[in-house]
């Protein structure tokens, strides 16, 4: 690539310009370079000569002068001509001189670049940046994907013989090219628009990431902080917190999410799909947590250290909120980071910084910074989780891995740092509490929590509106657990299903249900247990898959669970609602006991609102919001969510508890929709009679004892039988009493 006459003009008058009176300290070189020595090396730099172009390379790399830096760039572009790249590295004379020569080049680029920032203004630097890398990237990216192919193998191991070259050197090239890039306005719009770059750069982001600690531990000097000794000299950490940079700067946040998808789908092809890409980036997770942690056992925090550490968290914060941004823009990677258990090394990442990031003082600068940092990662992280227990299909296992990861000692601890996101992802909870599987994993958190509140209470300052939050969600799910423990464990229809074939479906009381009972499922053979005669579930069928939702056909059949709730697999919402039935009709009840006087509310406004269908309503309570929610609507509103088979007309021997009307439904999120389900309690009293009066006479128990708990015991605190359903009088609680 030849020099134009401007550029020659301006690298023969740089020697008088500049003042050269600089010592190399490079090994095997250290002179003083004289005016006349410097311009002998740049004419055997153009030339080729690879020890002046080594000699320049080591001026811009002491150099403080910009401008004579970049008027040395001609120089090092001429020895990046794309059509001299070998196919491959061949250990001949010419092969090594011409890779040798490339290196140095990209090595002096890449330099130059670096040294504007900090040095001159923003703007004018984004201009020196564009005019040296973004606009020459053309000839410059054909050589880093070269110097990738060829040296940096994995593992790591070495390279062609005879060549000068190692691998930390090609991953400090490619990633500080490419850091500067994402800098730039420019650059951050070439990487964006670019496939060829995103793919390279996803390569790159995979090779970094399996890297082990001992591969690259060997120091660079171009991967120190300001020269200063610290955590950052180790190269596999910084150059970890760079990449974390360059891969969020492919994905346009400026942008509505699904202007993005295309770049994600390109980096997720470039990698292999969505399982490498997953692995990678919790790799990445777990490194920063468990180095941050590390941190917190050094014995002196100088500015090394505490540039390091707020490096890391940083990188850490913007790779949590990486993840909410793909967990928005595509749903199976949302669900391949639960299967993956992201939410559980988010938190556990977050634990491990905390101590570190709290603990560390060393003047009031820092500690401003350090206090931004925490509120900052905090918020990212709760967004995180915040994400998948709205939108994902996963949510319920992604809340159990949360809770065992130690999400609530993490709230308590830092919540007062953002109280509002704390308080927010708190009252997501109840909304879980009816699912076997979640109020098991919240018990042993609540447990753990009451015997630890006095080893990590003191570490952290109280928020009111955190602890209230915490206090409110706790009564929730003890008063699940009271009802819980009062029934017994196996219910009377389980034991019927137990062995379906000796069941005699006579002696379950039918009245004048047939088959136009049937509501939004469509019996089929496949929801006939095998070996059981379709004539033998008779009726008795049409009650046990009576139970529906409005989008997702949810079977709840009573049968088909017993039998097959082992083999569940997926995330499957309807399958979580399966598998909780009987916990799923507890809290009904429970509900419809406790809180009759708003049901009683609701039942009189929908009156008001549809006077002509007073004997058609259906009362539905929303068990997927916290507190829970009552309303009532005409049953014809719900044709539409049903099987066409569905005939309310022959639905009056549904009439529920509390109230006159013909259905009560139950709202419930198992999954990233909604869904309405009919009463399994109306199901269960028509299939099989229960509960029975033990399980009712507990559950009225449960109401009392949690009115009892929340109220001051009085008159009116009681529980009434009514006509055809419980009322129960109290008055309203104060929020912040504990149960």
């Amino acid at each position: 690539m030849p020099l134009t006459a401007q550029e020659r003009t301006a690298l023969k008058y740089l020697p008088k310009r500049i003042q050269v009176n600089q010592v190399f300290e490079s090994p095997g070189l250290s002179q003083t370079m004289s005016t006349g020595f410097f311009q002998r090396s740049t004419d055997g730099a153009l030339e080729g000569v690879v020890h002046d172009v080594r000699k320049l390379y080591h001026w811009v790399d002491n150099s403080t002068d910009v401008d004579a830096n970049m008027t040395l760039l001609p120089i090092f572009y001429a020895h990046l001509d794309p059509a001299v790249i070998p196919d491959q590295p061949l250990p001949t004379d010419d092969v090594q001189k011409v890779v040798i020569l490339a290196k140095l080049s990209l090595m002096s680029i890449v330099q130059t670049c670096a040294s504007v920032r900090g040095v001159l203004s923003e703007s004018l630097a984004d201009k020196m940046i564009t005019d040296a890398l973004v606009r020459r990237w053309d000839t410059l990216f054909p050589w880093l994907q070269f110097m990738y192919r060829h040296f940096l193998p994995f593992p790591p191991r070495r390279v062609p013989e005879g060549f000068d070259i190692c691998d930390v050197e090609v991953v400090s090239i490619t990633t500080r090219a490419l850091s500067q890039m994402a800098i730039s306005v420019a650059g951050q719009h070439l990487i964006q628009s670019n496939m060829s770059i995103q793919q390279f750069i996803a390569k790159l982001w995979l090779y970094i990431g399996k890297l082990k600690d001992e591969d690259l531990l060997r120091h660079d000097a171009s991967f120190r902080h300001d020269g200063r000794e610290g955590v950052n000299d180790e190269m596999t950490g910084h150059v970890r917190r760079i990449m974390v940079g360059i891969i969020t700067a492919c994905m346009p946040v400026a942008l509505p999410a699904p202007f993005a998808v295309p770049t994600l789908h390109n980096l997720l092809d470039a990698m292999g799909g969505y399982e490498p890409f997953v692995a990678s980036a919790l790799r990445y997770i777990r490194w920063f947590g468990r180095k941050i942690g590390d941190m917190n056992n050094r014995t002196t925090s100088n500015y090394g250290f505490v540039t390091a550490m707020l490096g890391f968290v940083d990188a850490l914060s913007i790779l949590i909120r990486f993840l909410s941004l793909v967990s928005i823009m595509d749903a199976t990677c949302q669900e391949e980071l639960i299967l993956h258990r992201a939410p559980s090394d988010v938190v556990t990442a977050l634990l491990q910084t905390w101590p570190v990031l709290t603990g560390v003082r060393v003047n009031s600068s820092t500690e401003t910074s350090t206090e931004k940092r925490c509120t900052m990662i905090l918020e990212d992280t709760f967004d995180y989780i915040d994400v998948i227990l709205r939108q994902s299909e996963a949510c319920i296992p992604a809340l159990c891995q949360v809770l065992d990861a130690g999400f609530i000692q993490l709230v308590l601890q830092a919540g007062f740092r953002c109280p509002q996101m704390a308080s927010g992802v708190l009252k997501l909870i109840p909304r879980f509490l009816m699912y076997h599987k979640v109020l098991h994993h919240f018990q042993k958190v609540m447990d753990q929590t009451a015997n630890n509140m006095a080893r990590f209470g003191p570490q952290a300052k109280k928020d009111d509106e955190v602890q209230q939050t915490w206090i409110l969600v706790q009564q929730a799910a003890r008063q699940i657990l009271n009802v819980c423990r009062k029934t017994s464990p196996l219910p009377f229809y389980e034991q019927k299903c137990a062995n379906l074939q000796a069941y005699d479906i006579s002696s379950v009381r039918m009245t004048t249900i047939d088959h136009r009972t049937i509501g939004a499922v469509g019996v089929s053979s496949r929801d006939i247990v095998p070996g059981v005669a379709r004539e033998q579930i008779g009726k008795a069928d049409i009650v046990l898959h009576a139970l529906s939702s409005i989008r997702l056909v949810v079977c709840l059949s009573i049968t088909h669970m017993t039998c097959t709730n082992r083999l569940f697999k997926g995330f499957d919402g309807s399958k979580r609602i399966r598998g909780s039935l009987p916990l799923i009709m507890l809290v009904e009840t429970f509900n419809y006991s406790l809180y009759a006087d708003r049901i009683q509310e609701a039942m009189e406004r929908a009156r008001k609102d549809y006077p002509e269908d007073i004997e058609r309503l259906v009362l539905e309570t929303d068990l997927s919001a916290y507190p829970v929610t009552f309303s009532a609507r005409p049953v014809e509103q719900y044709a539409d969510m049903f099987d066409p088979r569905f005939d309310p007309a022959m639905l009056k021997e549904l009439r529920g508890l509390p109230g006159k009307h013909l259905l009560m439904a139950l709202k419930l999120r198992a999954g990233r929709e909604e869904c309405i389900v009919l009463s399994p309690r109306v199901g269960l009293t028509l299939a099989f009679q229960w509960p029975a009066a033990r399980e009712e006479e507990a559950v009225l128990s449960a109401v009392q004892e949690a009115l009892v708990s929340r109220l001051a015991v009085g008159p009116g605190n009681v529980i009434k039988r009514g006509d055809g359903f419980k009322v129960v009088e109290y008055k309203q609680p104060p929020l912040t009493q504990p149960i």
